[in-house]
């Protein structure tokens, strides 16, 4: 079997025999966050970050305000990648891209 596919079979054997109960206990989940999270409207996110997101991802369309707003929302913002011809689950479809992105992200981190 080539990787993605053997990928998305050890995937759907996991959600056949677990359920999807966690997967959608996430989005449950989100009210909540507006609220627990409410005193942090609008501050920025000063810690060093990294974005990364597919091409192909929906959320890259619909979310492109927020990503032009990085500069403003995410001053720690150290770099940002969009993988082209890449979806939504970019660890899966191209995981030793995003592992260098990671490692190189990592490492250009002071050190403590």
């Amino acid at each position: 079997m080539r990787g993605g596919l053997l990928r998305r079979h050890v995937y759907a054997g996991e959600f056949e025999r677990t359920g999807l109960t966690g997967a959608l206990n996430r989005y449950r989940a989100m009210d909540h966050d507006w609220k627990d999270l409410a005193g942090f409207a609008g501050a920025p996110v000063t810690q060093p970050s990294l974005f990364l997101g597919g091409a192909l991802d929906a959320s890259t369309t619909w979310l492109s305000d927020a990503i032009a707003a990085f500069p403003t929302t995410l001053p720690g913002l150290r770099a940002s990648h969009i993988l082209e011809g890449c979806g939504h689950w970019i660890q899966q479809e191209r995981p030793e891209e995003v592992n260098r992105h990671l490692l190189d992200w990592l490492t250009s981190l002071p050190t403590v």
